[in-house]
């Protein structure tokens, strides 16, 4: 497109500005995100660009691979089922240590160095959720679950600044310390929050269907996919999570890798991401019609 053609760049800020000006987004960054330093700081940068369009962004991450490398120099066997860590008295002292204290510390530092304006928390404060221990039997002494969000208190935090990150370690209302899988932390929050746009970063590009990642998946989809053996392991607890999302008011769900450059910046602001895309069938036209309008600014940008 020639110059005289092109869309100036105020005119294509001031288009994304007013799409997703005081969003709300709560994003969820895999242990291989968080563990690696490049993956990190590009993702909070990212994360940064977001913030000065004027959305605000709710960062829940684990610490998986690093936690089960931990394990691994302490002997501690790591068991899991369906995808999710089992958490016995030995793990949760290694979660503490690993994502808690080091990961926590990290993500701090790397706030800071780019000058991202926000709060670091190394557990997700007990005011936001009502979180619990599960009943306790052998070998897992330590794992929880959530009975509420509430809002109120997340939302009056975000008065104050654009930012929040938090691991995945939940606080009781007695005080207790609990492992609740980070994709179910990051999905609760999201019902509870009312989210706009709830997304998934792994080392894995979306979901792969018969080798190559799909664009969109409708929530009408999911039962098939893991019926089929399509989905399985953390991708299954993925979409299991994305369904009880999407079943809940929440309107569009990202699943893509943390790992490539700019891949959360290029989800968001490209009419066609890198990952995958999940919605109901009733979003389709919604969405058509975004794109269009997003590739015609895009076409501008050429």
């Amino acid at each position: 497109m020639s110059k005289k053609n092109k869309m100036p760049e105020f005119f294509i800020n001031a288009f994304y500005e007013s799409k997703f000006k005081d969003s709300f987004f709560v994003i969820k960054a895999g242990g291989k995100v968080v563990e690696d330093d490049e993956a990190l700081e590009n993702l909070l940068s990212n994360i940064r660009e977001l913030t000065l369009q004027g959305i605000k962004v709710l960062l829940i991450y684990g610490g998986g691979r690093a936690m089960d490398e931990e394990a691994d120099k302490r002997g501690v066997e790591v068991q899991k089922i369906g995808g999710k860590r089992v958490t016995s008295s030995e793990s949760m002292d290694i979660m503490r240590h690993v994502v808690g204290g080091d990961l926590s510390l990290k993500v701090s530092g790397m706030i800071a160095k780019i000058g991202l304006e926000g709060l670091s928390f190394n557990a997700v404060p007990a005011a936001w959720m009502n979180a619990f221990l599960k009943p306790k039997v052998p070998g897992d002494d330590f794992g929880g679950g959530i009975d509420g969000v509430h809002a109120r208190p997340i939302n009056r935090l975000f008065k104050t600044v654009p930012f929040i990150a938090s691991a995945c370690i939940a606080i009781t209302q007695d005080g207790a310390a609990c492992n609740i899988n980070a994709d179910t932390i990051a999905t609760q929050l999201a019902i509870g929050t009312k989210a706009d746009k709830l997304i998934f970063l792994s080392d894995t590009d979306g979901v792969k269907i018969d080798g190559q990642t799909a664009e969109i998946i409708t929530v009408e989809e999911i039962d098939g996919l893991i019926a089929d053996g399509i989905a399985t392991g953390g991708m299954q607890v993925k979409l299991e999570n994305c369904k009880a999302a999407l079943d809940a008011g929440v309107k569009r769900i990202h699943l893509l890798s943390g790992l490539r450059t700019d891949a959360l910046k290029k989800e968001i602001y490209e009419p066609v991401g890198p990952g995958t895309m999940l919605f109901t069938e009733r979003e389709r036209a919604s969405y058509e019609n975004e794109t269009e309008s997003q590739k015609l600014v895009e076409g501008y940008k050429s």
